[in-house]
Protein backbone atom coordinates (compact mmCIF):
# COMPACT_ATOMS: atom_id res chain seq x y z
CA UNK A 1 0.00 0.00 0.00
CA UNK A 2 1.42 3.97 -0.98
CA UNK A 3 1.25 6.39 1.55
CA UNK A 4 1.86 9.93 0.99
CA UNK A 5 4.89 12.03 2.06
CA UNK A 6 2.62 13.93 4.42
CA UNK A 7 1.50 10.67 6.21
CA UNK A 8 5.08 9.34 6.20
CA UNK A 9 6.34 12.53 7.74
CA UNK A 10 3.06 12.68 10.38
CA UNK A 11 3.75 8.69 11.56
CA UNK A 12 8.05 9.79 11.41
CA UNK A 13 7.25 12.97 14.10
CA UNK A 14 4.65 11.15 15.85
CA UNK A 15 7.23 8.02 16.54
CA UNK A 16 10.21 10.32 17.13
CA UNK A 17 8.24 12.58 20.05
CA UNK A 18 6.39 8.73 21.60
CA UNK A 19 9.86 7.40 21.75
CA UNK A 20 11.26 10.47 23.32
CA UNK A 21 8.30 10.96 25.69
CA UNK A 22 8.33 6.90 26.43
CA UNK A 23 12.14 6.90 27.10
CA UNK A 24 12.26 9.80 29.37
CA UNK A 25 8.79 7.87 31.13
CA UNK A 26 10.74 4.64 31.46
CA UNK A 27 14.09 6.57 32.89
CA UNK A 28 12.07 8.54 35.55
CA UNK A 29 10.70 4.81 36.82
CA UNK A 30 13.43 3.12 36.41
CA UNK A 31 17.24 5.30 36.90
CA UNK A 32 16.22 8.51 38.00
CA UNK A 33 15.32 7.01 41.73
CA UNK A 34 18.50 5.33 42.03
CA UNK A 35 20.49 8.25 39.98
CA UNK A 36 19.30 10.59 42.62
CA UNK A 37 20.12 8.45 45.32
CA UNK A 38 23.89 8.24 44.42
CA UNK A 39 24.06 11.69 44.19
CA UNK A 40 22.47 12.17 47.20
CA UNK A 41 25.09 10.30 48.36
CA UNK A 42 27.81 12.19 46.71
CA UNK A 43 26.38 15.19 47.97
CA UNK A 44 26.79 13.47 51.85
CA UNK A 45 30.61 12.12 51.05
CA UNK A 46 31.60 15.86 50.36
CA UNK A 47 30.08 17.48 53.06
CA UNK A 48 32.05 14.29 55.07
CA UNK A 49 35.13 15.67 53.38
CA UNK A 50 35.05 19.04 53.49
CA UNK A 51 34.31 19.19 57.64
CA UNK A 52 37.82 17.96 58.37
CA UNK A 53 39.58 21.00 56.37
CA UNK A 54 37.47 23.85 57.61
CA UNK A 55 35.66 22.65 61.05
CA UNK A 56 35.06 24.15 64.85
CA UNK A 57 32.96 23.77 67.70
CA UNK A 58 31.24 26.19 67.50
CA UNK A 59 28.23 25.59 66.59
CA UNK A 60 27.34 29.13 64.22
CA UNK A 61 30.17 27.90 62.65
CA UNK A 62 29.14 24.61 61.86
CA UNK A 63 25.62 26.00 60.78
CA UNK A 64 27.65 27.82 58.06
CA UNK A 65 29.01 24.85 57.13
CA UNK A 66 26.50 22.46 56.50
CA UNK A 67 23.27 25.09 55.61
CA UNK A 68 23.13 24.21 52.53
CA UNK A 69 22.83 20.33 53.15
CA UNK A 70 20.33 20.95 56.36
CA UNK A 71 18.06 22.88 53.39
CA UNK A 72 18.35 19.64 51.31
CA UNK A 73 16.56 17.79 54.02
CA UNK A 74 20.11 16.18 54.97
CA UNK A 75 20.25 15.58 59.01
CA UNK A 76 23.88 16.08 60.51
CA UNK A 77 25.54 15.70 64.15
CA UNK A 78 28.72 15.91 65.43
CA UNK A 79 29.82 14.86 69.05
CA UNK A 80 32.70 13.60 71.38
CA UNK A 81 33.53 11.02 73.52
CA UNK A 82 32.12 13.89 75.81
CA UNK A 83 28.67 14.75 75.07
CA UNK A 84 27.04 16.65 71.44
CA UNK A 85 28.75 19.31 69.93
CA UNK A 86 26.38 19.54 67.46
CA UNK A 87 22.98 18.46 65.92
CA UNK A 88 20.71 20.15 63.04
CA UNK A 89 17.86 19.31 64.93
CA UNK A 90 19.29 19.85 68.51
CA UNK A 91 18.85 16.09 69.30
CA UNK A 92 19.93 14.84 72.75
CA UNK A 93 22.56 12.24 73.60
CA UNK A 94 19.53 9.91 75.02
CA UNK A 95 17.62 10.34 71.69
CA UNK A 96 20.57 9.39 69.43
CA UNK A 97 21.39 6.47 71.59
CA UNK A 98 17.81 5.07 70.86
CA UNK A 99 17.70 6.33 67.29
CA UNK A 100 20.66 4.79 66.19
CA UNK A 101 20.56 1.35 68.48
CA UNK A 102 21.70 -0.56 65.47
CA UNK A 103 25.44 1.28 65.91
CA UNK A 104 25.69 0.01 69.34
CA UNK A 105 28.01 1.88 71.84
CA UNK A 106 30.49 4.75 70.49
CA UNK A 107 33.09 2.86 69.91
CA UNK A 108 35.48 4.19 67.14
CA UNK A 109 35.21 1.29 64.50
CA UNK A 110 31.33 1.86 63.97
CA UNK A 111 33.16 5.36 62.72
CA UNK A 112 35.75 4.55 60.07
CA UNK A 113 37.78 7.74 59.29
CA UNK A 114 37.31 6.50 55.29
CA UNK A 115 33.62 6.74 55.81
CA UNK A 116 31.52 6.64 52.62
CA UNK A 117 27.33 7.21 52.19
CA UNK A 118 25.36 3.96 51.57
CA UNK A 119 21.52 2.96 52.21
CA UNK A 120 20.48 1.57 55.05
CA UNK A 121 17.48 0.70 56.86
CA UNK A 122 16.64 2.18 60.79
CA UNK A 123 16.04 -1.23 62.67
CA UNK A 124 12.96 -4.01 61.65
CA UNK A 125 10.51 -2.28 59.14
CA UNK A 126 11.75 1.24 59.88
CA UNK A 127 12.82 4.16 57.23
CA UNK A 128 15.49 3.53 54.75
CA UNK A 129 17.95 6.10 54.94
CA UNK A 130 21.24 7.23 53.38
CA UNK A 131 23.37 6.85 55.79
CA UNK A 132 27.30 8.34 56.75
CA UNK A 133 29.13 7.49 59.99
CA UNK A 134 32.54 8.75 60.19
CA UNK A 135 35.35 10.04 62.68
CA UNK A 136 37.78 12.57 62.08
CA UNK A 137 40.47 14.60 64.90
CA UNK A 138 39.75 17.90 65.99
CA UNK A 139 42.71 18.89 68.20
CA UNK A 140 43.54 15.41 69.36
CA UNK A 141 40.42 14.62 70.16
CA UNK A 142 37.68 12.04 67.81
CA UNK A 143 34.54 14.17 66.70
CA UNK A 144 31.84 11.50 65.74
CA UNK A 145 29.92 12.52 62.70
CA UNK A 146 26.72 11.35 61.78
CA UNK A 147 25.09 12.37 58.01
CA UNK A 148 21.64 10.83 57.09
CA UNK A 149 19.12 11.87 54.62
CA UNK A 150 15.24 9.99 54.19
CA UNK A 151 15.22 7.83 50.46
CA UNK A 152 11.55 8.24 50.84
CA UNK A 153 11.97 11.97 50.10
CA UNK A 154 13.35 11.39 46.90
CA UNK A 155 11.26 8.24 46.17
CA UNK A 156 8.89 10.67 46.75
CA UNK A 157 9.95 13.37 44.67
CA UNK A 158 10.86 10.89 41.88
CA UNK A 159 6.74 9.58 42.00
CA UNK A 160 5.86 13.28 41.92
CA UNK A 161 8.60 14.02 38.99
CA UNK A 162 6.82 10.61 37.04
CA UNK A 163 3.46 11.74 37.19
CA UNK A 164 4.46 15.26 36.42
CA UNK A 165 6.26 14.24 33.57
CA UNK A 166 3.59 12.14 32.18
CA UNK A 167 1.35 14.57 31.98
CA UNK A 168 3.30 16.99 30.32
CA UNK A 169 4.59 14.02 27.66
CA UNK A 170 0.97 13.71 27.20
CA UNK A 171 0.29 17.02 26.41
CA UNK A 172 3.77 17.43 24.08
CA UNK A 173 2.69 14.05 22.47
CA UNK A 174 -0.63 15.96 20.92
CA UNK A 175 1.57 18.86 20.35
CA UNK A 176 3.37 17.24 18.84
CA UNK A 177 1.03 15.25 16.51
CA UNK A 178 -0.65 18.18 15.92
CA UNK A 179 2.49 20.21 14.43
CA UNK A 180 3.59 17.14 12.40
CA UNK A 181 -0.21 17.51 10.72
CA UNK A 182 0.79 21.10 9.65
CA UNK A 183 4.19 20.79 9.07
CA UNK A 184 3.74 17.79 7.34
CA UNK A 185 0.43 19.48 5.31
CA UNK A 186 2.47 22.88 4.51
CA UNK A 187 5.54 20.31 3.29
CA UNK A 188 3.76 18.33 1.18
CA UNK A 189 1.58 21.14 -0.54
CA UNK A 190 4.05 22.58 -2.87
CA UNK A 191 5.14 18.69 -3.49
CA UNK A 192 1.39 18.27 -4.47
CA UNK A 193 1.80 21.13 -6.68
CA UNK A 194 4.64 20.23 -8.20
CA UNK A 195 3.43 17.19 -9.10
CA UNK A 196 0.19 18.26 -10.15
CA UNK A 197 2.08 20.45 -12.73
CA UNK A 198 4.35 17.26 -13.76
CA UNK A 199 1.12 15.37 -14.36
CA UNK A 200 -0.05 17.93 -16.78
CA UNK A 201 2.94 18.19 -18.28
CA UNK A 202 2.88 14.53 -18.72
CA UNK A 203 -0.48 15.19 -20.64
CA UNK A 204 1.03 17.59 -22.73
CA UNK A 205 -0.86 20.56 -20.87
CA UNK A 206 1.74 23.64 -20.56
CA UNK A 207 -0.79 26.24 -19.19
CA UNK A 208 0.43 25.92 -15.73
CA UNK A 209 3.61 26.39 -14.01
CA UNK A 210 5.39 25.44 -10.61
CA UNK A 211 5.69 28.13 -8.10
CA UNK A 212 9.58 28.60 -8.18
CA UNK A 213 9.81 31.14 -5.02
CA UNK A 214 9.71 28.56 -2.61
CA UNK A 215 11.41 28.33 0.89
CA UNK A 216 12.91 24.85 0.55
CA UNK A 217 15.98 25.36 -2.14
CA UNK A 218 15.43 21.75 -3.38
CA UNK A 219 11.89 22.30 -4.07
CA UNK A 220 12.48 25.53 -5.61
CA UNK A 221 15.00 23.93 -7.90
CA UNK A 222 12.73 20.73 -8.73
CA UNK A 223 10.15 23.41 -9.76
CA UNK A 224 12.70 25.45 -12.02
CA UNK A 225 13.44 22.08 -13.50
CA UNK A 226 10.01 20.86 -13.95
CA UNK A 227 8.94 24.42 -15.59
CA UNK A 228 12.37 24.10 -18.01
CA UNK A 229 11.31 20.27 -19.15
CA UNK A 230 7.81 21.96 -20.13
CA UNK A 231 8.72 24.70 -21.96
CA UNK A 232 11.57 22.22 -23.85
CA UNK A 233 8.22 20.05 -24.16
CA UNK A 234 6.47 22.29 -25.74
CA UNK A 235 9.06 24.03 -28.10
CA UNK A 236 9.81 20.35 -28.96
CA UNK A 237 5.85 19.39 -29.67
CA UNK A 238 5.20 22.87 -31.09
CA UNK A 239 8.13 22.13 -33.33
CA UNK A 240 7.49 18.63 -34.13
CA UNK A 241 3.67 19.40 -35.22
CA UNK A 242 4.92 22.27 -37.14
CA UNK A 243 7.05 19.61 -38.97
CA UNK A 244 4.31 17.41 -39.26
CA UNK A 245 2.02 20.00 -40.40
CA UNK A 246 5.13 20.96 -43.07
CA UNK A 247 5.49 17.20 -43.98
CA UNK A 248 1.66 16.57 -44.49
CA UNK A 249 1.39 19.68 -46.37
CA UNK A 250 4.61 18.23 -49.02
CA UNK A 251 2.51 14.93 -48.66
CA UNK A 252 -0.38 16.44 -49.59
CA UNK A 253 1.36 18.46 -52.14
CA UNK A 254 2.94 15.77 -54.13
CA UNK A 255 -0.44 13.71 -54.15
CA UNK A 256 -2.02 16.14 -55.61
CA UNK A 257 0.90 16.94 -58.08
CA UNK A 258 1.14 13.30 -59.22
CA UNK A 259 -2.67 13.69 -59.51
CA UNK A 260 -2.11 17.16 -61.27
CA UNK A 261 0.11 15.09 -63.05
CA UNK A 262 -1.91 12.07 -64.42
CA UNK A 263 -4.09 14.67 -65.48
CA UNK A 264 -2.40 16.52 -67.32
CA UNK A 265 -0.69 13.75 -69.10
CA UNK A 266 -4.43 12.60 -69.96
CA UNK A 267 -5.61 16.56 -71.26
CA UNK A 268 -2.94 17.12 -72.97
CA UNK A 269 -3.35 13.36 -74.96
CA UNK A 270 -6.92 14.58 -75.58
CA UNK A 271 -5.96 18.31 -76.64
CA UNK A 272 -4.01 16.62 -79.17
CA UNK A 273 -6.39 14.06 -80.43
CA UNK A 274 -8.53 15.90 -82.22
CA UNK A 275 -6.03 18.00 -84.22
CA UNK A 276 -3.80 14.72 -85.08
CA UNK A 277 -7.45 12.78 -85.97
CA UNK A 278 -7.79 15.87 -88.67
CA UNK A 279 -4.10 15.84 -89.75
CA UNK A 280 -4.12 12.03 -90.12
CA UNK A 281 -7.84 12.15 -92.24
CA UNK A 282 -7.08 14.82 -94.51
CA UNK A 283 -3.58 13.50 -95.08
CA UNK A 284 -4.83 10.21 -96.21
CA UNK A 285 -7.50 12.11 -98.62
CA UNK A 286 -5.61 13.92 -99.92
CA UNK A 287 -2.76 11.32 -100.26
CA UNK A 288 -5.67 9.38 -101.86
CA UNK A 289 -6.01 11.91 -104.39
CA UNK A 290 -10.04 11.87 -103.71
CA UNK A 291 -11.75 13.43 -106.33
CA UNK A 292 -14.25 15.39 -104.12
CA UNK A 293 -11.85 16.61 -101.64
CA UNK A 294 -11.12 20.25 -101.47
CA UNK A 295 -7.38 20.25 -101.54
CA UNK A 296 -7.31 23.87 -100.62
CA UNK A 297 -9.76 23.19 -97.84
CA UNK A 298 -7.97 20.44 -96.65
CA UNK A 299 -4.72 22.32 -96.56
CA UNK A 300 -5.53 25.01 -94.81
CA UNK A 301 -7.34 22.70 -92.01
CA UNK A 302 -3.79 21.08 -92.37
CA UNK A 303 -1.82 24.37 -91.53
CA UNK A 304 -4.05 25.46 -89.06
CA UNK A 305 -3.86 21.99 -86.95
CA UNK A 306 0.10 22.09 -87.22
CA UNK A 307 0.14 25.75 -86.11
CA UNK A 308 -2.63 24.70 -83.04
CA UNK A 309 -0.71 22.27 -82.42
CA UNK A 310 3.26 24.29 -82.72
CA UNK A 311 1.25 26.78 -79.99
CA UNK A 312 0.54 24.09 -77.61
CA UNK A 313 3.64 22.52 -77.82
CA UNK A 314 5.16 26.43 -77.28
CA UNK A 315 2.52 26.46 -74.05
CA UNK A 316 3.78 23.13 -72.90
CA UNK A 317 7.34 24.16 -73.01
CA UNK A 318 6.72 27.31 -71.65
CA UNK A 319 4.26 25.69 -68.53
CA UNK A 320 7.75 23.06 -68.45
CA UNK A 321 10.14 26.28 -67.70
CA UNK A 322 7.53 28.07 -65.14
CA UNK A 323 7.10 24.60 -63.37
CA UNK A 324 11.25 24.24 -63.22
CA UNK A 325 11.79 27.79 -61.48
CA UNK A 326 11.54 29.59 -64.47
CA UNK A 327 15.80 29.30 -64.46
CA UNK A 328 15.23 31.79 -67.20
CA UNK A 329 13.53 34.82 -65.76
CA UNK A 330 15.52 38.24 -65.73
CA UNK A 331 13.69 40.34 -63.45
CA UNK A 332 14.38 44.26 -63.30
CA UNK A 333 12.76 47.62 -62.20
CA UNK A 334 9.73 47.47 -64.48
CA UNK A 335 6.92 50.51 -65.20
CA UNK A 336 4.04 48.01 -64.83
CA UNK A 337 1.70 50.84 -65.22
CA UNK A 338 2.78 51.73 -68.95
CA UNK A 339 3.73 48.03 -69.28
CA UNK A 340 -0.16 47.38 -69.04
CA UNK A 341 -1.46 50.62 -70.87
CA UNK A 342 0.83 49.31 -74.17
CA UNK A 343 -0.40 45.91 -73.57
CA UNK A 344 -4.05 47.12 -74.09
CA UNK A 345 -2.96 49.42 -76.56
CA UNK A 346 -1.53 46.79 -78.51
CA UNK A 347 -4.38 43.99 -77.68
CA UNK A 348 -7.45 46.84 -78.30
CA UNK A 349 -8.85 44.84 -81.36
CA UNK A 350 -9.57 41.55 -78.93
CA UNK A 351 -12.41 43.63 -77.52
CA UNK A 352 -14.14 44.44 -80.65
CA UNK A 353 -17.85 44.52 -80.01
CA UNK A 354 -17.07 44.33 -75.93
CA UNK A 355 -17.10 47.88 -73.79
CA UNK A 356 -13.74 47.82 -72.54
CA UNK A 357 -12.88 50.01 -69.04
CA UNK A 358 -9.43 50.81 -68.26
CA UNK A 359 -8.49 52.87 -64.73
CA UNK A 360 -4.57 52.01 -64.49
CA UNK A 361 -2.47 54.16 -61.79
CA UNK A 362 0.22 56.24 -63.23
CA UNK A 363 3.89 55.18 -61.56
CA UNK A 364 3.46 51.99 -59.94
CA UNK A 365 6.50 50.12 -60.80
CA UNK A 366 7.37 46.14 -59.79
CA UNK A 367 10.11 43.90 -59.86
CA UNK A 368 9.57 41.18 -62.73
CA UNK A 369 10.35 39.53 -65.83
CA UNK A 370 8.17 41.55 -68.59
CA UNK A 371 7.72 38.25 -70.74
CA UNK A 372 6.55 36.24 -68.11
CA UNK A 373 4.66 39.27 -66.59
CA UNK A 374 2.73 40.02 -70.18
CA UNK A 375 1.89 36.13 -70.81
CA UNK A 376 0.22 36.86 -67.38
CA UNK A 377 -1.35 39.66 -68.26
CA UNK A 378 -2.84 38.86 -71.71
CA UNK A 379 -3.96 35.23 -70.10
CA UNK A 380 -6.43 37.80 -67.78
CA UNK A 381 -7.77 39.79 -70.65
CA UNK A 382 -8.33 36.56 -73.21
CA UNK A 383 -9.98 34.67 -70.45
CA UNK A 384 -12.66 37.93 -70.08
CA UNK A 385 -12.80 38.23 -73.47
CA UNK A 386 -13.63 34.70 -73.97
CA UNK A 387 -16.37 34.71 -71.27
CA UNK A 388 -17.54 37.95 -72.07
CA UNK A 389 -21.28 38.24 -74.39
CA UNK A 390 -21.09 40.48 -77.35
CA UNK A 391 -22.01 43.76 -76.06
CA UNK A 392 -20.91 43.13 -72.56
CA UNK A 393 -18.27 45.06 -70.29
CA UNK A 394 -14.73 44.21 -68.92
CA UNK A 395 -12.94 46.31 -66.93
CA UNK A 396 -8.98 46.66 -66.13
CA UNK A 397 -7.61 48.01 -62.72
CA UNK A 398 -4.60 48.73 -61.62
CA UNK A 399 -3.89 50.81 -58.38
CA UNK A 400 -1.55 50.52 -55.31
CA UNK A 401 -2.75 48.29 -52.23
CA UNK A 402 -0.36 49.02 -49.11
CA UNK A 403 3.35 48.04 -50.35
CA UNK A 404 1.87 45.98 -53.84
CA UNK A 405 0.57 46.50 -57.14
CA UNK A 406 -3.11 45.25 -57.35
CA UNK A 407 -4.14 44.26 -60.67
CA UNK A 408 -7.69 43.06 -61.57
CA UNK A 409 -9.82 42.31 -64.68
CA UNK A 410 -13.58 42.16 -64.27
CA UNK A 411 -16.08 40.41 -67.01
CA UNK A 412 -19.60 40.27 -67.33
CA UNK A 413 -21.05 36.71 -67.28
CA UNK A 414 -22.08 33.93 -64.85
CA UNK A 415 -20.32 33.88 -61.52
CA UNK A 416 -18.18 30.97 -61.36
CA UNK A 417 -19.41 27.73 -59.18
CA UNK A 418 -18.09 27.48 -55.86
CA UNK A 419 -16.78 24.22 -56.24
CA UNK A 420 -14.84 25.27 -58.64
CA UNK A 421 -13.21 28.11 -57.71
CA UNK A 422 -10.22 26.72 -56.28
CA UNK A 423 -9.67 24.21 -59.19
CA UNK A 424 -9.45 27.11 -62.07
CA UNK A 425 -6.17 27.26 -61.45
CA UNK A 426 -5.15 23.84 -62.10
CA UNK A 427 -3.79 22.85 -65.62
CA UNK A 428 -6.44 21.74 -68.06
CA UNK A 429 -9.35 22.75 -65.97
CA UNK A 430 -12.53 24.05 -67.78
CA UNK A 431 -15.33 25.13 -65.46
CA UNK A 432 -17.64 23.72 -68.40
CA UNK A 433 -15.78 20.15 -68.85
CA UNK A 434 -15.76 20.59 -72.43
CA UNK A 435 -13.20 19.52 -74.87
CA UNK A 436 -14.21 20.90 -77.87
CA UNK A 437 -11.36 22.25 -80.29
CA UNK A 438 -10.34 25.68 -79.22
CA UNK A 439 -7.80 27.61 -78.97
CA UNK A 440 -4.46 27.54 -76.65
CA UNK A 441 -5.85 30.08 -74.27
CA UNK A 442 -9.17 28.08 -74.16
CA UNK A 443 -7.64 24.56 -73.07
CA UNK A 444 -7.17 25.26 -69.52
CA UNK A 445 -3.98 26.30 -69.55
CA UNK A 446 -4.22 30.19 -69.59
CA UNK A 447 -5.17 30.55 -65.61
CA UNK A 448 -2.63 27.62 -64.67
CA UNK A 449 0.16 29.86 -66.34
CA UNK A 450 -0.83 32.92 -64.37
CA UNK A 451 -0.71 31.20 -60.95
CA UNK A 452 2.83 29.99 -62.27
CA UNK A 453 4.06 32.94 -62.85
CA UNK A 454 2.40 35.42 -60.19
CA UNK A 455 4.25 32.73 -57.29
CA UNK A 456 7.28 32.60 -59.39
CA UNK A 457 7.66 36.80 -59.04
CA UNK A 458 6.30 36.42 -55.00
CA UNK A 459 2.81 37.75 -55.44
CA UNK A 460 -0.67 36.39 -54.53
CA UNK A 461 -3.85 35.50 -56.73
CA UNK A 462 -7.16 34.50 -56.57
CA UNK A 463 -11.15 35.66 -57.57
CA UNK A 464 -13.53 37.27 -56.68
CA UNK A 465 -17.54 36.33 -57.74
CA UNK A 466 -20.08 39.14 -58.09
CA UNK A 467 -23.44 39.02 -59.42
CA UNK A 468 -22.88 40.19 -62.63
CA UNK A 469 -19.72 39.26 -63.10
CA UNK A 470 -16.25 38.07 -62.14
CA UNK A 471 -12.84 39.31 -61.13
CA UNK A 472 -9.65 37.76 -61.37
CA UNK A 473 -6.66 39.29 -59.67
CA UNK A 474 -3.29 39.36 -59.15
CA UNK A 475 -0.94 41.24 -56.33
CA UNK A 476 3.15 41.96 -57.16
CA UNK A 477 5.73 43.58 -54.45
CA UNK A 478 6.69 47.00 -55.54
CA UNK A 479 10.49 47.59 -56.15
CA UNK A 480 12.46 49.52 -54.45
CA UNK A 481 12.57 52.29 -57.30
CA UNK A 482 8.76 52.81 -56.34
CA UNK A 483 9.41 52.87 -52.50
CA UNK A 484 12.05 55.45 -53.20
CA UNK A 485 10.19 57.43 -54.66
CA UNK A 486 7.30 57.62 -52.32
CA UNK A 487 10.40 58.15 -49.59
CA UNK A 488 10.75 61.31 -51.27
Amino acid sequence: MKISIATKMTIFTCALVLATLLGQLAFNAFLSGPLLIEQKKSTVNRLFDTLPRNYSDDPDFIYRLTEKAEGDNIDILIFSDNGLVYSSRNIEIPVIRRRFLFIGPFDRAAFPEDARAKVARRGQGGETLILLNGRFDYGGEARYTIIETPVESIETGVRLLSWANLRISAVVLLLGIACALVFSRRFSKPIREIGAVAQNVANLRFDTRADENLSTVELSELSASINAMAENLKRMIADLKDKNERLQSDIDRQLQLDRMRREFVANVSHEFKTPLCLLQLYSENLKDNIDSADKDFYCDTIIDEVNRLDAMAKSLLDIASLENGLSGMRTEALDFSGFCKGLLARMDPLFDGIELDANLQEGLFVEGDGHYLEQAVRNYLVNAVSHTAAGGRVSVSLRRSGGRAFFSVFNEGKPIAGEDVSRVWESFYKTDRARARAEESHAGLGLYIVKTIVNAHGGTYGLINNADGVVFWFMLPLSEREEEKQEE
